[in-house]
């Protein structure tokens, strides 16, 4: 007969040592993206690089450079207490909070979950955008079935942007109406992400698209 509600000291000791060699290997894989080096010739281009932190808990703002070298903004979640930040660790999916800035801070985007129910599969999110000190509020709903398959959306300007995603396929596209306006797509796949950013000749702004990046990547 099997005992129930025991687990051998050797099994914790495991989880340790894969917990270690996992992190090992992501600063191995990731070494050479720290300290990036910015340049360009400050303005700004439509198509950009962007690092996802190694861990969902970072506070550590998280770098978005243009295709030509240039600082274009960076992504941050923020937590309101240590405490909380100790327990996203844990529970990467709660009390998610995010601020994204552009390279001259003119433009400033903050979005934060809200849950339906007990699955995050159901969550929308609120989000406020702050532009040349101009303020909207406007909310992202979600309408996704399955995990890993997104489909989200959200007003802008005026118009409907729709978000679709199989997270498999590691691409982020945005539609408005017919038109394909901007693409995300993973160079890398497993965590930390790199992923290049298309805004399609600026029609959403380079700190949107990452803002959502990291929103979808939620739902993985």
């Amino acid at each position: 007969m099997y005992s129930s509600g025991f687990v051998p000291s050797w099994f914790y000791l495991m989880v340790i040592i894969v917990f270690i060699v996992f992190v090992a290997i992501g600063y191995w894989v990731t070494r050479a993206e720290k300290g990036l080096k910015t340049g360009g010739d400050g303005k700004i281009a439509d198509k950009a690089i962007f690092y996802e932190n190694r861990f969902r808990n970072s506070k550590k703002p998280a770098e978005i450079i243009d295709v030509k070298t240039n600082y274009a903004g960076s992504v941050q979640r923020i937590f309101s207490t240590r405490l909380q930040q100790i327990f996203a660790f844990f529970s990467p999916r709660h009390h998610i909070k995010l601020i994204g800035k552009n390279h001259d801070e003119r433009l400033v985007i903050t979005v934060k979950n809200i849950k339906s129910g007990e699955k995050f599969l159901q969550s929308s999110w609120e989000a406020e955008v702050i532009k040349d000190g101009v303020k909207d509020r406007f909310k992202i709903s979600n309408y996704s079935k399955r995990r890993r398959h997104i489909d989200l959306s959200f007003p802008i300007k005026g118009e409907l942007i729709t978000v679709s995603s199989d997270l498999k396929d590691g691409v982020i596209r945005f539609h408005n109406e017919n038109r394909e306006c901007a693409l995300i797509t993973f160079q890398r796949k497993f965590p930390p992400r790199k992923v290049f950013i298309d805004s399609k000749e600026g029609g959403l702004p380079l700190t949107m698209l990452a803002v959502m990046f990291e929103i979808i990547k939620y739902y993985d």
